[in-house]
């Protein structure tokens, strides 16, 4: 039987496919080379992401978390190949969701996030376009890890938790405060240690407000350029 490849989504640094091979569907993450980039620096840079970004989809997968399985990974041609999930990104659906559900879904958000960084690592881009919501089964998944990493500066952590509120106010203002109250009860579950100090973190964010967002960018930069 014939396999099938369709590009799906293509971001600034990967282009992701589905593969449709005997009857089952597969996940292609391809992290694309970048022309302004030193073909050898390009080349270390592309293999080093991939390897990170596997060996955390693995251990978040190992440990119960709701993340694509990592099922192939070939470092040398920058390309992972994962489960492939069935669900839409809360994103496009978050605005025509139920309070109860959205409660809901908010409250397993922050177990997971919690549990996340009691592991010690952080997403880097945790929005609301990067959880998918399987209506269905009333189930999320995070998904892209391309900028995750492990840390132990709570900083890290305080940003992920920044950047989700940040996506809630800016698609439906109406609902973050529902939303984070459910998240941090959720959240002070799974990491209850650091539950304190990082909400108090994460109020710092907010006040600091334009050398935050500076800050994530010269990391997005830095990791795109390195």
């Amino acid at each position: 039987m014939a396999s099938k490849l369709t590009l799906i989504s293509e971001g600034a640094e990967a282009k992701i496919y589905v593969l449709e091979a005997l009857g089952t569907k597969l996940i292609v993450k391809h992290r694309i080379s970048k022309p302004y980039r030193h073909p050898l620096f390009d080349k270390l840079f592309r293999e080093r992401r991939t390897k990170t970004e596997a060996k955390i989809l693995a251990k978040l997968y190992l440990s119960g978390l709701p993340v694509p399985a990592p099922l192939f990974v070939d470092p040398f041609n920058s390309i992972i190949i994962m489960e492939y999930i069935l669900g839409t990104k809360l994103s496009d659906t978050i605005e025509y969701l139920r309070n109860k559900t959205i409660s809901t879904i908010a409250s397993r958000l922050g177990e997971y996030v919690g549990k996340m960084h009691s592991l010690k690592i952080y997403h880097g881009d945790l929005t609301l376009a990067n959880i998918l919501y399987n209506e269905t089964t009333n189930t999320i998944y995070i998904i892209d890890f391309g900028l995750a990493g492990h840390s132990t500066d709570i900083e890290e952590y305080a940003i992920d938790v920044h950047l989700i509120e940040r996506s809630i106010n800016a698609l439906a203002p109406e609902i973050t405060e529902l939303f984070m109250k459910n998240f941090w009860n959720g959240y002070a579950r799974t990491y209850s240690e650091k539950y304190r100090e990082i909400k108090d973190r994460v109020n710092e964010i907010k006040l600091r407000g334009r050398y935050i967002e500076e800050r994530l960018k010269r990391r997005i930069e830095y990791e795109r350029y390195r």
